[in-house]
């Protein structure tokens, strides 16, 4: 079967990479999260999912006019709850809200020959997205491509730098195994 069937509960652990930026940044750090998932079908067109997913984000950027570069890194522990809706066989659209907790941040700058490596304190350690994606699942195998839209800064201060993260995940269901 291509998915669980109506009032199926299943769980089981996922893995994926990250394309991270925030807002008004240079470019996209690459990075990978992993985790595990709870899922409930309520109707032959609606479900329900909860995650616990130890993501690294960040973001990459530069100092042109010093010659520096730097790399930014966040670790976080989301909690995206979804609701998903099954459109086709195997297919479902998935959106609802994430919360996520900043476990630490680092940042790396590198340049003039020099590289220095800094803890970073100001970083907010509550962070708020919204993720809307798409999951395809044949029996107990899933592919999920997802996009978390950031709506908290994720430094304090005035600045707007709100998180963006693509994810590309491969997910298996484990309670089948049981």
């Amino acid at each position: 079967k291509a998915q669980p069937a109506v009032g199926d509960f299943t769980w089981g652990a996922k893995v994926g990479f990250n394309a991270t930026n925030i807002t008004n940044c240079d470019k996209n750090k690459l990075s990978l999260h992993l985790g595990a998932f709870a899922e409930k079908r309520y109707s032959d067109l609606l479900g329900a999912s909860a995650e616990l997913i130890y993501s690294r984000q960040g973001f990459r950027s530069k100092d042109k006019a010093n010659d520096v570069k730097y790399k930014t890194r966040v670790n976080y522990l989301n909690i995206p709850i979804l609701a998903k809706f099954f459109v086709w066989e195997g297919l479902s659209v998935d959106v609802g809200p994430q919360f996520g907790f900043a476990l630490n941040a680092k940042q790396k700058a590198k340049g003039n020959g020099n590289t220095a490596k800094v803890k970073i304190k100001d970083f907010n350690v509550f962070d708020f997205s919204i993720p809307i994606g798409v999951t395809y699942r044949v029996e107990d195998i899933f592919v999920s491509a997802r996009y978390n839209i950031g709506l908290t800064n994720v430094f304090d201060g005035g600045v707007n730098n709100k998180n963006h993260v693509f994810q590309l995940s491969v997910g298996y269901n484990l309670s089948s195994l049981f």
